[in-house]
């Protein structure tokens, strides 16, 4: 990979520092998509070698998930992107859709689709995922999927886990903490295992309703410790919702020094909570070391690495980057053309080129973070891909020329500093304008069905317009096929641009 064109998983801080030729690095600009695995409950990991689902047998029940493939050439027979009509009730009959022939990378584009509407409303993204055959229409397979799956915000699987008054979300929920291995754990240290995986809500129900499916599944993991409890997983959740508790209050940062919990509150608190009896005061004094010395942390997404990007970009006018379905596809170095009938040094007008799944940004390096001497970036330039184009361009003074047309037709002309990059950015910028298009496509297409339903369901209860049928509020509708999809070659949810993608196309 060059420095010029790097992947998301390389920090941008880093990318002034190095220059590398471009061809020694030309294998590694896409992430496989091998890295998206199917984890079972012992933690290996199986699979998918040449198919498209990994199967799993558990307690009679059979899942598949889909796993994205390498091949761009591969085509199948896969759910299209029309819309069904939208069935009131969620276990309702198999849409009336009929399969179309895709490409391999079409498919991914359609993954992608439907993580990104996960990312913003779960039980959403769920539902699509379901309808277009990435994930069985069972709990089981569900979890599988929220499981460690690359491109899924950890914040919405939260929710999607924490969800009340749904058996169905509760069985992911019980599947999903099923898949953690925390035999031999402390019950902080299983814990803190647990909530690398998600982040928790903020809702007290929510959290009291994961740490009951966390206790009981802690004490079937680790009968023998339990036995220590006089109530058994009933005390191991009283524990944890205590030690959650204890995490919010040493390391929230508006609770002053002075006021956060002590060690001896901590334990008195817990007095008489094993039915009448107490926690053995030594163990409680290990939790407590060990939560204050390290806090309670969520694992890596593609979230946070926006965030760290959106921290770095600084200038009047930066627009909020830090949304759940937004992803870094790819960082590049290019020189930014300011009239491109004149020749002008190759060193001049350099532009550090962010681009996200819906929007691209356009800085100049401008220091660095006195205190973490962390790259900064001077904004110079940013654009919805949402009716944006892309093409390539060589002229005699400019060899690989990159020519973006932004909604507003504004032309920003770029040059590359090899053919490499010249192909592999515009691949990127061509993908993901095609993901931005088949998104917008769907939303409205899904919206327009939800409009209908509402209409009919009034008229079905002869509730004038304006007024929502009481028995269809909260329940989630059921949505049939859309989008179509790209597996961003650098973002966190696997896949790639294949290297046969035309530029010129």
């Amino acid at each position: 990979m060059t420095a010029n064109h790097q992947s998301q998983h390389a920090s941008p801080h880093a990318a002034t520092a190095r220059q590398t030729s471009a061809s020694a690095s030309a294998s590694s600009h896409s992430m496989s998509p091998s890295t998206a695995h199917s984890f079972s409950p012992s933690g290996s990991r199986d699979l998918a070698m040449n198919g498209i689902y990994v199967s799993h047998v558990a307690q009679n029940s059979h899942s598949n998930v889909w796993v994205p493939q390498g091949n761009g050439a591969h085509q199948a027979m896969v759910h299209c992107n029309s819309l069904p009509r939208l069935e009131k009730k969620r276990h309702a009959a198999e849409p009336a859709y009929s399969p179309k022939r895709m490409t391999e990378i079409e498919r991914k584009r359609q993954y992608r689709i439907a993580l990104n509407f996960f990312n913003k409303k779960p039980e959403r993204g769920i539902q699509l995922l379901m309808a277009w055959g990435f994930v069985d229409d069972n709990a089981q397979s569900v979890a599988r999927l929220l499981f460690g799956r690359r491109g899924l915000s950890r914040q919405m699987v939260g929710e999607y886990l924490g969800v009340l008054r749904s058996s169905f979300n509760s069985c992911v929920l019980q599947y999903f903490l099923g898949e953690v291995d925390t035999r031999g754990l402390e019950v902080d240290c299983a814990l803190r295992k647990c909530l690398t995986l998600f982040r928790l809500p903020g809702e007290s129900q929510k959290i009291e309703r994961i740490m009951e499916v966390f206790s009981q599944h802690y004490a079937m993991s680790n009968p023998t410790r339990v036995k220590h409890f006089r109530g058994g997983h009933k005390t191991v959740f009283i524990l944890a919702y205590a030690i959650i508790m204890l995490n919010t209050d040493l390391h929230n940062k508006s609770i002053k020094q002075s006021e956060k919990m002590k060690k001896d509150q901590f334990v008195n608190n817990l007095r008489g909570v094993d039915e009448g009896g107490n926690i053995d005061r030594e163990v409680l004094c290990q939790i407590y070391d060990r939560i204050r010395d390290e806090e309670f942390r969520t694992g890596d997404d593609h979230v946070a690495q926006v965030a760290r990007v959106d921290a770095a970009i600084q200038g009047h006018g930066k627009p909020i980057l830090t949304e759940t379905p937004r992803r870094l596809v790819c960082y590049c170095r290019l020189n930014q053309i300011m009239d491109v009938r004149k020749k002008q040094p190759s060193t001049s007008h350099e532009r550090d080129v962010f681009l996200f799944n819906d929007m691209i940004v356009t800085t100049k390096a401008s220091g660095v973070a006195k205190r973490s001497g962390a790259q900064l970036y001077a904004l110079k330039m940013h654009s919805p891909l949402l009716g944006a184009r892309v093409e390539s361009f060589n002229n005699p003074q400019y060899d690989f020329g990159i020519m973006l047309i932004l909604p507003d037709n504004q032309r920003v002309a770029f040059n590359a500093r090899n053919y490499e990059d010249l192909c592999r950015f515009v691949a990127d910028v061509k993908e993901s304008i095609s993901e931005t298009q088949a998104m917008e496509s769907v939303r409205l297409e899904l919206e327009m069905e939800r409009i209908s339903l509402r209409s009919e369901s009034q008229r079905d209860s002869g509730l004038p317009d304006g007024e929502e049928d009481p028995d269809a509020a909260g329940q989630p509708r059921p949505l049939g096929p859309p989008g179509s999809r790209r597996l961003s070659g650098h973002s966190l949810d696997s896949g790639v641009v294949e290297e046969g993608y035309d530029v010129h196309a």
